[in-house]
């Protein structure tokens, strides 16, 4: 079996799914075919009985294997599942699978991070609460705290990075910001061709980017989007040509909506110490996260 050999460990809602596909175009790449295999995490995702539903989600070492049988003459070889920063077992257990293992981490602004992932799972239909409720923890059944996680704890880094930077070393494990990644995408791609140890002077198609907020144009749209068998016929039936068009037609890049004042500021108040110990951690200063 040809062993994955580097991991983008995470964080959700961070521009890793860019990262993916711009890491799968290099001849020295070889990425998973399931972006997201969850290999690593799928039992505690299914402890707690988190509301994504997992049929892509990669769960017996035979399955794990299949997803790089087709590696040829790749160097590094790659998946991309974001659960995995989160979780405190699966360091160990990919530090287990190949201690070798290089991390890279994609941190971003917690606030509007978790504001982005409530959006994303709304917009599927995850999520009928609204953000104020969540983060005042007003819930209507017991399972509800799962968005509370999902949307704040996940953006408490500090633990996260320093579990993954103590099992594997620092200079094992890269950390990213989201923003570089808007701002000067092709820096941090030829960044991590380099730590990744293969030709850095590739240039990848970083024009496209992915998984990008759309909303839906129509009341209609949004309540078809929101039914996964829907979403599940139209990813199965047409292609990616095809889906991308019924995006075009279907949806807006506009009206993404904005916290309100009050709220953000409510939420720095609760990512302040983390930050400030991220911050101090990564030697970067974060200090326009709490702005």
């Amino acid at each position: 079996m040809s062993k994955p050999n580097f991991f983008i460990v995470g964080t959700p809602k961070a521009g890793t799914t860019s990262l993916y596909y711009y890491l799968e175009e290099h001849p020295e790449i070889y990425m998973s075919p399931i972006k997201e295999t969850n290999y690593f995490s799928f039992s505690e995702i299914g402890e707690q009985e988190l509301y994504y539903p997992s049929d892509d989600y990669v769960t017996t070492p035979e399955a794990y294997e299949a997803q790089f049988t087709g590696v040829t003459t790749e160097k590094a070889i790659g998946e991309a599942s974001v659960s995995y920063l989160f979780y405190p077992s699966t360091a160990d257990k990919i530090k287990e699978f190949n201690p070798d293992s290089r991390i890279i981490i994609v941190l971003r602004n917690p606030v509007d991070r978790g504001f982005s992932h409530y959006l994303m799972d709304k917009r599927l239909g995850y999520v009928s609460l609204s953000f104020d409720d969540i983060i005042h923890k007003k819930w209507k059944k017991k399972s509800d705290w799962l968005y509370y996680q999902q949307y704040i704890t996940i953006g408490l880094y500090y633990e996260q990075v320093k579990r993954f930077q103590d099992r594997f070393g620092s200079e094992k494990v890269r950390v990213f910001f989201y923003e570089d990644i808007i701002s000067n995408i092709n820096d941090v791609v030829k960044e991590i061709y380099s730590f990744l140890e293969v030709d850095p002077s590739y240039l990848a198609d970083t024009n496209q980017r992915h998984n990008v907020f759309l909303a839906p144009k129509t009341p209609f749209v949004e309540k078809l989007y929101t039914l996964k068998a829907v979403r599940k016929v139209v990813k199965k039936i047409f292609g990616a040509v095809i889906q991308n068009w019924i995006k075009k037609v279907f949806f807006t890049k506009e009206k993404k909506p904005q916290l309100s004042p009050a709220l953000k500021k409510e939420l720095i108040d609760v990512f302040t110490p983390d930050v400030v110990k991220t911050s101090n951690l990564l030697n970067r200063d974060l200090s326009r996260w709490l702005q």
